[in-house]
Parts: C-alpha cells; structure tokens; sequence
C-alpha cells in the first residue's frame, strides 16, 4: 500500500474516500464486482464486461460517459473475496492519463467500512495540472464520494 500521504508512484494526485455502511461487506463487495450494474452508483457512466467468465484478476471492462461514443478500458488487477476490488485504466481516457483505484471492506463496530483510495494523472500536462487544481479533484472525488453515498443507500438493510 503506498504511502497515506503521497500518490502512488507514477500518479501525480491521490484521494481516499471513507463511508460507514450498515451492512454486511459480502453484500458491498457483490455490488462493487457486478461491474455491469455499477451505473447504478456511477449515473453518468455506462459499464460493460469483455467476457462472460467469472470476474478475476485480470479481467477487462469497459466504461463510457454519458454522450461520448467512446468506450475505455480497465483491468481487475487485484479481487479479495468480500474484503477488496481494484483495478486501473488500461484504455486511453480523454481526461486521464493514467488512474488506478483500490476499492476496500472492513467490518468495524458492527458496520462495514467502505474505503476506495483513488491515484490519478489527468492528461495533458501543465494544463492537465492547472485543470486538476482549479476544479478537476474536486469533481473526480465529488463523484465517488457520491457513489459511495448511493452504494450506503442501495446496500441498507430494509
């Protein structure tokens, strides 16, 4: 795991998102790995799996905004059963040079802790950077923190 304060080597941003959820990280981890059914937290994003087989590392999907024609491609490049999924942009991103995320459970006080630890680099260089810093990380973490909202929702008990 690299550094807490620092983004990973090769990445030029990091961010790490926390959410407390009340329920069980079996249930989490089922919602995270059915990557066709993750636009139900990410609404703006369309997922597609590369294969019927069983998710694993080294799988591929593919994600598109909504109003691009374009599909990106990730990879699975780590799956612990109920406690973690990762996984890193292997496709060519209009907006990010490289970005890879670790997606974490752990059962604390009876909740489940939901932690995804995002490690970015947008695209085009010193504007890329000034983009980030003007508004870029905001956006990229509203947006998981938002899905993270939507995931505690989905998975409540009842």
């Amino acid at each position: 795991m690299p550094d807490d304060n620092q983004p990973s080597e090769g990445f030029a941003e990091f961010f790490e998102v926390a959410v407390s959820v009340e329920a069980r990280a079996e249930a989490l981890y089922d919602r995270v790995t059915d990557i066709e059914g993750l636009s139900e937290f990410f609404p703006s994003v369309s997922f597609k799996l590369d294969s019927d087989e069983p998710l694993a590392v080294g799988s591929t999907y593919h994600t598109r905004q909504k109003g691009s024609k374009k599909w990106v491609q990730y990879r699975v490049v780590a799956l612990d059963t109920n406690t973690r999924m990762s996984g890193e942009l292997v496709g060519e991103d209009a907006v990010f040079a490289s970005l890879r995320y670790d997606h974490r459970f752990a059962t604390e006080d009876g909740a489940t802790v939901s932690t995804e630890r995002v490690d970015y680099t947008f695209r085009y260089g010193l504007l890329g950077r000034l983009l980030n810093i003007v508004i870029g990380k905001r956006l990229v973490r509203k947006t998981v923190v938002d899905a993270h909202k939507r995931l505690r929702e989905a998975a409540r008990p009842g």
